[in-house]
């Protein structure tokens, strides 16, 4: 009879948990058509949101530039390098586009491949998209946008014209603005929707009364779980279903509220808002989750936390065993390792750090072994003679230690002067194993010895640039205040003319040496472009030559020079080197004796191309071949003679700036150059 009783009050049990299932899920699925208005409230707005954002209407224009630098063939590898993302960004953009690429003629420059013979994007037919617009460059790359179709177009209008003004400033690279070109472009509402539900829709768009009102129901539900078990005459809760470990319980709620999460907007709305059986079953299988994890969790009520730790958790269960079982195989390997780590060497001085010491170690730890091995054999004896073995070797070992420890320490102390700047501290004494430092060391010293040197003629040559920029500047300005004052109080007309003509060769002067400077410093931080193309090295040389022919006669100097009979092709840019060659014969002309002959050869050394320019200096060459090609460095170190001394610094940038070599060189008074391009 009692038997009988219990048994129904677990029936009611049973039924009452049901219920408590059921009227949750009932109540869900009531808020259906609901919710999803509130979806497509929301949704609506979301699809506003973007089509009116700027990241979206900026795809356009990014399009119309990705486009025009595809008619280039290396226009798409230099965006690819240049512009990655950009070109990652049009190419998830592009499948959803329809367009057309016009030039100034209207004639077609491209369409997208969805189009067809039948239906090709015109202006006529742009209402029948979602979205429209045309962006026309004129000449000059100046854009003008006309949204033709949209359902936002005030909106959608203002952000686009704000995000074609702001484009090139936001790529942050130097991009050329396409030109003579009108761009058709035009979306579907089918594309548009998969194209924004695909790449901008993040899932979060779910209405926060839904969020509340599932809250609400689950914390019913769970509350459920815990105040059954309560009243003892339903005798539910201690079922063995709801003695499953926390562990499991926890991965299947996360399991659900992950699959919740993501789905529960689609699951609304796509029945338009109606439920069915599925979404019944679903909804039946949610709320039996929560009740479940719920009362798995209840004896924390009964037990605590940490006996329900301890009885109900994995972690608990098999946490004791597991700790034991690490804890002994710890011990076992801490006991191998402290046997395996009896090792005795000697002799240690005479080892070479450079050297493979492989030999000398299993020497020694065969020589320990067989000590070993004998003390072992010995039994009571044994365990004497190892005290025995184990004193000498310690004061071995000691007496090794403080040995090394004096070597490093003097190591250190002459590694401490270098480091305080005395560059000529020795090491005398024998190093043993630390030997192989001296070198190194000494080549440490000689490196700094050598920085030291070029930074004190760094500086010593800093100094001199700035003395002489400053006396060539100063120099012609002089002149030109000089008469500029003479020429205010003169009355004679051809005193004035002469002034005037003073004036201008001056001004000239001065503006061609700023031009110069300006040359130089360019050349130097190597903010030159280069316009490489096939140059015919003799023909260009020939050329200079020519121009300059007035120059050498007025100086006297005879030119000879040796040409090979084919032409010598050279990857340059013409006009540097026109300047290389140019800045070379006017320096022969200003510096070479009268009356003597200059030997040009140009010739070709397997792949390299030689320029060689040799004449006899009018003046004794004092200078240093290395320091003559510096900026405002001049032979003449008097500086009275026309020149500012950028000649060769000019020539041997723009050399450099090819990849090629200029060198110097002087023999009594002969002045030679050396140019070689190619490798």
């Amino acid at each position: 009879m009692l038997d009988t009783k219990l048994k129904n009050r677990h029936k009611l049990a049973v039924v009452l948990i049901i219920c408590t299932i059921l009227t949750p899920t009932l109540f869900v699925m009531a808020q259906y058509h609901e919710w999803n208005r509130e979806q497509e409230t929301l949704e609506e707005a979301f699809v506003r949101a973007e089509v009116t954002s700027e990241d979206f209407l900026r795809r356009f224009v990014e399009a119309s530039y990705i486009q025009y630098y595809e008619e280039d063939d290396g226009g798409a590898e230099w965006l690819q390098e240049e512009m990655p993302e950009m070109v990652s960004d049009y190419g998830a953009f592009y499948p959803y586009l329809d367009y057309r690429v016009l030039d100034e003629n209207d004639n077609l420059i491209g369409k997208s491949m969805v189009d067809s013979d039948d239906k090709i994007l015109t202006e006529r037919n742009m209402s029948e998209y979602a979205v429209g617009m045309i962006i026309t460059y004129d000449e000059n790359g100046v854009p003008t946008v006309v949204l033709k179709q949209g359902k936002y177009l005030a909106e959608q209008s203002r952000v686009l014209r704000s995000a074609i003004g702001n484009f090139k400033e936001m790529m942050g690279v130097s991009m050329d603005v396409p030109k003579n070109r009108t761009y058709m472009y035009a979306m579907t509402e089918e594309n548009l929707q998969e194209y924004l539900y695909e790449w901008a829709y993040d899932g979060e768009e779910t209405s926060d009364s839904m969020w509340t009102v599932l809250g609400i129901l689950f914390l019913f539900v769970a509350a459920a779980a815990w105040i059954y078990p309560m009243f003892a005459c339903l005798h539910t809760g201690s079922e063995k279903i709801f003695h499953v470990p926390f562990e499991i319980t926890a991965g299947v709620l996360i399991i659900v509220y992950a699959v919740l999460s993501d789905d529960i907007g689609w699951l609304i709305s796509r029945n338009s808002g109606y439920a069915g059986v599925t979404d019944f079953l679903m909804w039946i299988l949610v709320f039996a989750v929560i009740y479940w994890t719920s009362a798995c969790l209840q004896p924390i009520r009964k037990l605590g936390f940490r006996r329900y730790v301890k009885e109900h958790t994995v972690i608990g269960i098999y946490g004791r065993r597991m700790a034991v079982f690490v804890r002994h195989g710890v011990q076992v390997c801490v006991s191998k390792i402290r046997n395996v780590c009896s090792k005795i060497y000697h002799s240690l001085e005479n080892i070479n750090l450079r050297e493979n010491g492989t030999k000398t170690i299993l020497k020694i730890v065969g020589i320990n072994f067989v000590i070993l091995a004998i003390t072992c054999s010995m039994w009571f004896f044994g365990i004497m003679a190892l005290v025995i073995y184990s004193v000498i070797l310690f004061f071995l070992l000691r007496k090794y230690y403080l040995d090394i420890q004096g070597k490093y320490a003097l190591l250190l102390k002459v590694t401490g002067e270098i480091a305080k700047g005395n560059l000529d501290a020795e090491i005398t004494d024998d190093l043993g194993i630390f030997n192989p430092f001296k070198p190194e060391i000494e080549k440490i010293q000689s490196g700094f010895k050598k920085a030291v040197k070029e930074e004190v003629k760094s500086q010593r040559m800093k100094t001199e640039l700035i003395t002489n920029v400053s006396h060539d500047l100063k120099t012609p300005l002089t002149a030109i205040i000089t008469y500029v004052n003479l020429l205010k109080d003169e009355k004679d007309e051809e005193k004035k003319k002469e002034y005037i003509d003073v004036l201008e060769r001056k001004s000239l002067r001065l503006k061609s040496l700023i031009e110069d400077l300006f040359e130089i410093s360019k050349a130097s931080s190597e903010n030159v472009a280069l316009h490489i193309m096939d140059v015919d090295i003799v023909h260009l040389f020939k050329q200079v030559k020519l121009e300059l022919e007035e120059k050498f006669e007025e100086s006297m100097i005879e030119f000879r020079c040796s040409y090979p009979d084919e032409r010598i092709i050279v990857p340059l840019d013409s006009q540097k080197t026109y300047r290389i060659f140019e800045n070379l014969l006017v320096n022969i002309s200003k510096y070479a004796l009268p009356h003597t002959r200059a030997y040009v050869e140009i010739k070709k050394e397997d792949t390299r191309v030689v320029i060689q320019m040799k004449n006899v200096s009018k003046e004794e060459l004092k200078f240093n071949p290395e320091e003559i090609t510096e900026r405002f460095v001049r032979g003449d170190a008097s500086r009275n003679t026309e020149g500012n001394g950028l000649g060769l610094a000019i020539a041997k940038s723009f050399t450099e700036l090819q990849k090629g070599t200029f060198r110097v060189e002087t023999e009594a008074d002969l002045f030679k150059v050396e140019i070689q391009f190619g490798t």
